[in-house]
């Protein structure tokens, strides 16, 4: 992940700012002051009138709204972060707003936008832990983005694979897709055999259908042609994105910050190349348990899949490209 700040001098007085994307159709700057504070900067002249602005309070991060005066000819919007080493939760920060203002209809409109996603921001910056997720955590989320590149984007546009993903937001299933339930379970080569499941619920849904998507990953290193890992695969997912609405950019945002994701190059460290895949039809007598199964007073439960005992359910949806 580059730092786009270090391309900027830090200058002796004032700021030195550096336009973000001049295909973006507002004004958005990287800058720097003169302490080498690392700033973004929306500059706009707003079509409505601005009553009435309420910055939320970031942790870590100065708002400050700057209207136009005898020395500046444009409002601003000014983000400063308060600590260098957080950078890398600022750019991702910052390239959120780039994205959800590049669809906007007017300034007044962005800036609006932006201040929508400071709010959310605001919350999860509060709930932030420090450092990155578990390898375990990692491995699950490179397995539901893998589904969604590989097979859900190809087959209904990225926008709307966006809206079949809904495991980050709690529910006992990773995908719904056109009423059929699908749980992604991602796991490396030496668990090869096993899969857990961590509830009576997971692989018995309400829906008619139920799938068991698993993929297989070795350990490689981030230069490894093909190499797998979570900024590759976000960024081809925020790419498929860009010819859907912003509305669906958030979406997936929000989704990721859910699980505890931003942008990291810590995250290159865990790279893996695809071994294989496998898609399950869970019915009839797949082992599995549901709560109907449990006696009364147990609850909570988990268990681990043989899927060597597996086989014989091994069959895709019909929308579905074929797994290879």
């Amino acid at each position: 992940m580059d730092n786009p700040w270090n391309n900027i001098n830090q200058p002796s007085k004032d700021v030195a700012a550096r336009r973000i994307d001049h295909t973006h159709p507002f004004d958005l700057f990287w800058a720097i002051d003169y302490s080498g504070h690392y700033l973004f900067i929306f500059e706009f002249s707003p079509e409505n009138n601005l009553k009435k602005i309420s910055l939320p309070n970031l942790v870590g991060i100065q708002t400050v709204y700057a209207p136009a005066n005898n020395v500046i000819a444009k409002d601003r919007l000014i983000l400063l972060l308060n600590e260098q080493n957080n950078w890398e939760l600022f750019l991702s920060l910052c390239n959120d707003l780039v994205q959800v203002t590049r669809n906007s209809e007017n300034s007044s409109d962005a800036f609006i936008s932006i201040l929508g996603r400071l709010d959310h921001w605001q919350e999860f910056l509060k709930n932030i832990r420090e450092g990155i997720l578990s390898e375990e955590k990692i491995l699950g989320l490179i397995g539901e983005l893998l589904f969604i590149r590989n097979y859900l984007i190809p087959t209904f546009g990225a926008g709307q694979s966006i809206k079949f993903w809904q495991g980050p937001e709690g529910f006992s299933q990773d995908f719904n897709v056109n009423e059929c339930a699908i749980e992604v379970k991602c796991q490396s080569a030496a668990k090869s055999s096993y899969v857990k499941i961590s509830s009576a619920e997971q692989l018995c849904p309400q829906l008619p259908e139920i799938y068991l998507f698993v993929a297989t990953l070795g350990k490689t290193s981030p230069e490894t042609t093909n190499a797998i890992n979570l900024p590759t695969l976000t960024d081809q997912i925020k790419g498929a994105i860009k010819s859907a609405t912003s509305i669906q950019m958030e979406r997936f945002m929000d989704l990721l910050h859910l699980v505890g994701y931003i942008d990291s190059d810590r995250y290159l460290e865990f790279s893996y190349v695809l071994i294989s895949e496998r898609m399950f039809l869970v019915a009839d007598d797949f082992p599995r348990i549901c709560s109907k199964d449990l006696p009364r007073g147990i609850a909570n439960i988990s268990y681990s899949i043989n899927l060597s005992e597996c086989t014989k359910f091994e069959k895709q949806p019909d929308w579905m490209r074929i797994i290879k």
